[in-house]
């Protein structure tokens, strides 16, 4: 039976895909490293929708069609904002928990893309700690709908309404591509350079495709395209851009496609409908759920923890599907009531801002490690580290006079490390400079970060220059570094006459910051620990280093062994400061810690003068 015009059961099961692209990849990456697509699914599936709701015989008040979308958004959105906080009041640290608050104000107000753009980009690691990231969707969304309506209503009557949603498409389209290059942060969550995918379903609905289209293959092409996107597309992909033409296309073919086998076989059947009838529900629970959990588990939650949780958001989706969602949707003037709860939350999120994230929510023992931050590091705000406002690499990052020069080379780490190592060269016959920038290890030519070869090439002339005696070179090292290159970097500062050079292993890294590592051992054993052996990366990358001090010729120093045995790492200094004030920085406390350990092997030169 061909499905009606009023409803497709094959479009909700198309819903049904998409969600399970989304969930299969945030929850197991490696199992669908493109499932990011099914997004790209569900804004076809929406503007298609929306546009065959204002374009039908008769037409609909704006007025109406609002107040609808009303309905249709709000009650699962406001139910799964007030979970979010809650939980995010008894886990997240102050600094977090301010960050939720201001994720809560934007998705009130349906602009959670645009605020991601200050924030980290979709695909970085740290943003899996965010667990309102998912709502930049529901943000492109929304925007679409303000203004989508208002353009049909001024095209209603034109005789090229079509050319200009084709138009707009192939401009949305080009921006796309453009911004995928060179801003893709820009291209993945502004809403112009989405709006095609939505566009798309647009014009499937204003041309009337799906009753022109005969061929029972397209649904079955389609259906291929948005799977195999899914499996093929991962991360490191310049994405949306012409990429998403993929999944897009493959939607915008299932959906013209109403009486393909595939449509009226897979997506019509039963568990596929009703999959896709939660799963707005479900894309909202989903991901929170997600978040949560690996915070708690240190980033690294197990099969069956990651598969609880989304059994946990299933049922949740079920009960907010038919005790919210349905008795609201068919409830009379519940319009009002809804803005008012949704800006109300909107409001939480704002106090929240202004409270600093509630640090009184912690017990005194723990108030001093919740607050700690690396932003009140004063190592990141010295001249010579190149984040810092007004910073800049001069010889004003060297410290003049006679006695012999150490110079410390190196990225956040090294910056962090800095003023410890400028404590203790007043106890020894060494001068100290610095050169630090973030994320940029030091290494000549560093490749595909322009800046960090701008800055390491400015920081080898300055060397060169100042004639050092030692440098030390430290960074977060790890396999993603080219180590061929740092042997040239090696070479090349000998060649400039450095008769000695230090590399520096890597600190230890914590999952999910050591702060919060702290904490959550303290909620489980209730006591303050002074060493951890959960959540913190292995010796890996310091083996690594080590070798490769060996083979370049040059002094290995390990950071890792001052702070760490076979086991475990130490996380408070004899004071009681916190070693770290995030995954890898070291506080101050443990800079001075660390260095008092290993003074000995840094400051001296070939002629063996040592710390005094």
């Amino acid at each position: 039976m061909t499905p009606s015009e009023n409803y497709r059961p094959d479009i909700d099961g198309l819903r049904a895909v998409s969600i399970l692209l989304v969930v299969g990849y945030h929850a197991h990456p490696w199992m669908l490293p493109g499932g990011f697509v099914g997004v790209d699914v569900f804004f076809v599936i929406s503007g298609f929708l929306i546009t065959r709701i204002l374009l039908a015989p008769g037409g609909i008040p704006l007025a109406t069609f609002y107040a609808r979308r009303i309905k249709r958004i709000f009650p699962a959105l406001i139910a799964v904002l007030l979970a979010t906080y809650a939980i995010g009041w008894s886990i997240l640290l102050p600094q977090p928990f301010r960050l939720l608050g201001e994720n809560i104000a934007a998705s009130a107000l349906f602009t959670s893309n645009l605020f991601q753009l200050e924030q980290l980009g979709y695909f970085a690691p740290l943003a899996a700690e965010n667990p309102l990231l998912h709502l930049w969707s529901l943000g492109v969304e929304e925007q679409f709908y303000i203004f989508w309506p208002l353009a049909l209503v001024l095209l209603m009557r034109s005789f090229y309404r079509r050319r200009y949603i084709l138009g707009a498409i192939l401009a949305s389209l080009g921006a796309s591509v453009i911004l995928a290059r060179v801003n893709p942060d820009w291209g993945f969550y502004a809403p112009l350079p989405r709006a095609w995918e939505l566009l798309i379903g647009g014009l499937l609905a204003e041309a009337n495709l799906v009753r022109k289209s005969g061929s029972h293959f397209l649904g079955a092409i389609g259906l291929g395209a948005i799977v195999a996107s899914a499996l093929l597309f991962d991360r490191s992909m310049p994405f949306p851009g012409a990429l998403a033409l993929v999944p897009v296309l493959g939607a915008a073919l299932v959906i013209v496609s109403p009486s393909a086998a595939t449509n009226r076989v897979l997506l019509s059947s039963r568990p596929a409908v009703l999959l896709g009838l939660v799963s707005y529900p479900l894309y909202l629970w989903h991901w929170p759920l997600l978040a949560y959990l690996g915070i708690l588990r240190h980033g690294v939650p197990n099969f069956l923890e990651i598969w609880t949780a989304v059994l946990a958001a299933i049922v949740l989706s079920i009960v907010t599907y038919c005790f919210i969602e349905l008795p609201l949707r068919h409830r009379r003037n519940v319009v009002p009531a809804l803005s008012i709860a949704l800006a109300s939350i909107g409001t939480i999120g704002l106090v929240t801002i202004a409270s600093a994230g509630f640090l009184w929510r912690f017990p005194p023992e723990l108030q001093a490690i919740a607050a700690v931050s690396t932003d009140d590091n004063p190592a990141f705000r010295d001249h010579c580290f190149l984040e810092a406002a007004g910073s800049s690499f001069d010889t004003s990052c060297v410290e003049q006079g006679g006695k012999p020069l150490l110079l410390l080379w190196g990225d956040s780490n090294a910056a962090a490390l800095y003023p410890a190592v400028s404590d203790a060269a007043r106890k020894t016959s060494f001068r100290v400079a610095r050169f630090t920038a973030p994320g940029c290890a030091p290494i000549i030519d560093a490749g595909p970060s322009a800046a960090c070869t701008e800055a390491n090439g400015k920081a080898f002339a300055l060397i060169a220059a100042s004639r050092p005696e030692v440098v030390v070179l430290y960074a977060m090292w790890g396999f993603d570094n080219d180590l061929t290159k740092l042997s040239r970097t090696i070479a090349a500062l000998r060649s400039a006459g450095v008769p000695r050079v230090v590399v520096l292993g890597p600190p230890p890294v914590w999952k999910r910051t050591l702060p919060h590592a702290i904490i959550n051992h303290y909620r489980f054993a209730h006591e303050l620990p002074d060493r951890l052996g959960t959540g913190v990366s292995g010796p890996a990358e310091d083996e690594l280093m080590a070798d490769f001090g060996k083979s370049a010729g040059v002094d290995f120093v390990s950071v890792r062994k001052v702070l760490c045995d076979q086991r475990q790492c130490l996380v408070r200094t004899p004071a009681g400061e916190v070693i770290a004030t995030d995954a890898i920085h070291l506080s101050p406390g443990g800079a001075k810690l660390v260095v008092d350990a290993i003074g000995r092997d840094l400051f001296h030169g070939p002629d063996s003068r040592h710390i005094q």
